[in-house]
């Protein structure tokens, strides 16, 4: 063969081999095909896939010292599922009555068809001894099951409105309820739970620290106090502390609002003539508590503001700012000592595993991309160890983490992803196209290598065990996997 043939022969098989190559790695990605299995077991099973249905948000599995529990979500009523007699109606705890018995006038399917509302159902399962998880009650709206860590306690924070009252009823957050059985009997909190922290009950992420102690927070007050409850010098951080479960809690106050506004930003950042406004004056708004022993906690609040580049170069800037605020306790109440500002921090989420460790998942530039950082927590200093995953890789993308799925356990760092890849334009070069995709990925050295898992990207993880780098999970969502298993990988195993 002539040797001009065989360098164009060569330089063909070349490209067409990469071409192959691309197109496996975008198929591969897509499809969710491979990762890794560590250690699987089956965990248990339920006896209708129904029982597992999963949405985005207050469904999957929590595992207590005391029992493993399981939260499912369907759209409809309740008598969709099959139930035997024992599993509590919660809605009749509530309005008294059962969901089988005549809804009066404006409730049920038109009420929802003129608000917009679709109606749904939470099925709250208990895992029993033979290895099935066992229905033990249901509510009509999406709940959030939270227990404490002894679980002795479990609660559901649920989206149910409160029935009408008199103008003494000054609560107005949705229904909460506990078991202090293990889902036996559910009584309804009337007072709330850290009902000033936030109306809708399943917005609120408690943060535990020991057995009672437990912190829950909404939006601090702004600058401009348009609610007119904070008195001067005295103005609400959002942040709320129990000492006894969330049974009493009381507001964390500062001097000043740990919020800044948009002219703030402008003042920092004169060059960037457009900012963006639909996050509103004070921008993207995230908040974390962190205790770290009796006397001492931090609150974090991080914004985000969004602008156009002054130099032209890329879409978008993000001018970010974080004020921390440390706390002291003193004669039983939480105050704040001081308050610090960093201007190029952001923190999208922040966890601490049981041997006091944190790390976060923190923006220190103006590219909006997330860096996995640990806390010293003597110094407060961020220390960067690792970028985000990617499902693509090694191909350029960027990743972004889904729905708040950042685990911290005691050897391992868990998250789920979704990936962003944007082909060349001279593959390409009609439009400016992406493409993107979902994974999970677990990484044992804090972030700075990753190894992806078996698991369905979309919804991902069911449920995580910090202490035993446990991950739970399910074969595809009910609707397109009749497996009755919910298994799990252990993290700290090859």
């Amino acid at each position: 063969m002539p040797r001009s043939k065989f360098f164009t022969t060569l330089f063909v098989a070349l490209i067409v081999g990469a071409g192959l190559w691309y197109m496996w790695m975008i198929t591969s990605a897509k499809l969710e095909w491979g990762g890794a299995s560590p250690g699987q077991q089956q965990l248990g099973a339920v006896a209708d896939t129904r029982h597992r249905a999963a949405s985005q948000y207050c469904t999957g599995v929590v595992a207590t010292p005391q029992g493993t529990w399981l939260v499912a979500r369907l759209n409809g009523d309740a008598g969709q599922v099959e139930a035997s007699a024992d599993v509590v109606d919660l809605d009749a705890l509530v309005r008294g009555k059962s969901n089988d018995e005549p809804e009066p006038v404006g409730s049920g399917a038109f009420a929802y068809l003129l608000s917009g509302r679709e109606k749904e159902t939470s099925f709250i399962s208990r895992l029993d001894a033979q290895g099935q998880f066992q229905l033990v009650a249901h509510v009509s709206a999406a709940a959030c099951l939270v227990a404490s860590p002894d679980g002795a306690s479990v609660l559901l924070l649920t989206g149910l409105d409160r029935p009408e009252a008199g103008s003494g009823d000054s609560v107005g957050q949705t229904v909460v309820f506990r078991s202090d059985d293990q889902g036996k009997r559910w009584t309804w909190l009337e007072q709330g739970w850290f009902p000033k922290a936030d109306q809708v009950a399943w917005n609120l992420k408690p943060y535990f620290h020991g057995t009672d102690e437990v912190w829950a927070w909404g939006t601090p007050s702004g600058v401009d106090n348009e609610s007119g409850e904070d008195a001067p010098g005295a103005i609400s951080t959002g942040v709320y502390y129990s000492a006894d479960r969330g049974d009493h809690s009381t507001p964390v106050m500062a001097a000043e609002s740990l919020l800044v506004t948009s002219e703030y930003v402008r003042v920092k950042r004169p060059d960037v003539l457009q900012w963006h406004t639909d996050a509103g004056t004070y921008g993207d708004i995230r908040t974390h508590v962190i205790q770290l022993d009796p006397q001492r906690a931090f609150i974090w609040v991080s914004q985000r503001f969004w602008g156009s580049n002054p130099d032209g170069e890329g879409a978008h800037i993000a001018f970010n700012v974080t004020t921390r605020a440390r706390l002291q306790r003193s004669t039983g109440q939480w105050q704040v000592v001081d308050t610090q500002r960093d201007d190029k921090l952001f923190i999208a989420a922040l966890a601490q595993n049981a041997d006091g460790r944190v790390a976060g998942l923190v923006d220190q530039e103006e590219s909006g991309r997330h860096v996995i950082a640990e806390l010293d927590t003597a110094t407060l200093a961020w220390h960067p160890l690792g970028e985000l995953p990617s499902v693509f890789a090694p191909l350029a993308s960027q990743s972004r983490l889904r729905e708040g799925h950042f685990y911290l356990g005691q050897n391992s760092l868990l998250v789920n992803v979704t990936s962003e890849h944007r082909p060349p334009r001279w593959l390409y070069w009609w439009s400016d196209a992406s493409i993107c995709a979902d994974g999970v990925f677990y990484s044992r050295d804090w972030g700075r290598s990753w190894q992806r898992l078996a698991i369905g990207g979309y919804l991902g993880i069911l449920g995580f065990q910090p202490t035993q780098d446990r991950v739970i999970w399910a074969k595809g969502n009910w609707y397109d996997n009749n497996d009755q298993g919910i298994y799990s990988y252990s993290l700290a195993q090859d």
